[in-house]
């Protein structure tokens, strides 16, 4: 496990109120348009614009305007670090044009040109990290290489799309799950000093897990993640987590196990549920006291979980049976998770509105930590 000096370290200076504003508007963003979507889905509203250009700006809003920015937040609690200031509002103009894009045309020029330069930040931004890949406990070792490889997918993508598009999706799947598997998880469990064992096998387990959910499922990738699964029981017995972290970590392990085992089908709705969440519980619960200072209490953690788990739950279930109640049972409780996330957002500036300050100081994250221990 990582050293305790890993908590003690805050954010260095400039993730500051534009930082958390920018996350909180890129997470609601994200969000929005997916209910949006999952209500066109269940047939009660239209949409002005094609679903799958609006698709593509919900994906790509969450990789890139949430789950990346997440992931520097994680290097930086754990001594890593992020891109700078200017860095950042580079790096956001990228993903804004190319969002707009998305909206506009679908893959253009503009998003084209857009999902480019966030893909050169990305790869800048983790040669600070390979330093990192000396100490083998430390999850950020796996990262640089983690970025790398969901990268070299993106050529693929391209060049299978026209000529053969069922290969070309499952570049698409294993392009989606490397950034989560080998980037944003390794991060997250980094910002919270939790070590799953030497990144190595992490990154191995995690690449060969990438694969069998998408280009190549085969005998061998199955393994990989059946490890991987096994390597997520190490933040469920973390005691640097909460309760309710811990126990959607557990969730994730037990789902992607079932998944390597043939228990639960590696097809495209149970990929979709398990995503969204991975994303929407332990990710973002991981990571919410390194952003949100004071996070939401437990008890109201155990809710949003909840919701997000019915989401989840009813998007697999299209795997079986695909039909209006599905849809809107997914619906319903993707609306739930969002409200839930206003509500939580807008305590929270209340609750800050309400602290006069004394100095200029950045939050006190230790504190937070403990005072979500306490909820």
């Amino acid at each position: 496990m990582a050293a305790n000096t890993t908590h003690e370290r805050g954010p260095p200076a400039g993730l500051g109120r534009t930082w958390r504003v920018g996350l909180a508007l890129c997470l609601a963003g994200t969000m929005a348009i997916g209910v949006w979507l999952r209500w066109a889905l269940a047939g009660h509203v239209g949409l002005p614009v094609p679903f799958a250009h609006l698709r593509h700006a919900h994906s790509h809003l969450g990789y890139f305007g949430l789950l990346f920015p997440l992931a520097w937040l994680g290097w930086a609690a754990a001594g890593a670090q992020p891109p700078g200031p200017k860095a950042r509002v580079g790096y956001g103009l990228c993903t804004l044009f190319a969002c707009i894009g998305f909206v506009r045309s679908g893959y253009g020029p503009l998003a084209i040109a857009g999902s480019t330069g966030v893909a050169a930040f990305w790869l800048w931004s983790s040669a600070t990290l390979i330093r990192r890949m000396k100490r083998l406990d430390d999850p950020l070792g796996a990262v640089p290489i983690g970025i790398a490889l969901s990268l070299a997918c993106v050529p693929m993508i391209a060049t299978t799309l026209r000529s053969d598009p069922a290969l070309a999706h499952g570049y698409v799947s294993t392009f989606l799950a490397a950034l989560l598997l080998l980037v944003v998880v390794p991060s997250a469990v980094a910002g919270r000093g939790v070590s799953v064992g030497p990144w190595p096998g992490l990154l191995v387990a995690g690449g060969l897990g990438c694969v069998f959910l998408g280009v190549a499922p085969n005998p061998v990738t199955r393994v990989g993640l059946f490890a991987y699964a096994g390597l997520l029981l190490a933040p469920v017995a973390s005691r640097r987590l909460p309760s309710h972290a811990r126990a959607t970590w557990a969730a994730v392990a037990l789902g992607l196990g079932a998944m390597a085992c043939g228990l639960l089908p590696n097809v495209r709705p149970v990929a979709l549920g398990a995503i969204h969440f991975l994303i929407l519980g332990p990710v973002l619960a991981s990571v919410a006291p390194l952003w949100l200072a004071p996070p939401p209490a437990a008890w109201r953690w155990w809710i949003g979980h909840g919701l997000c788990g019915a989401m989840a739950a009813a998007l697999g279930l299209q795997a079986f049976t695909a039909n209006p109640l599905t849809w809107t049972v997914a619906a319903t409780a993707g609306t739930g998770t969002l409200l839930w996330w206003i509500w939580a957002l807008i305590e929270l500036w209340f609750a800050r509105s309400r602290i006069k300050p004394t100095h200029a100081r950045a939050p006190d994250r230790k504190a937070a930590l403990k005072s979500e221990k306490r909820g």
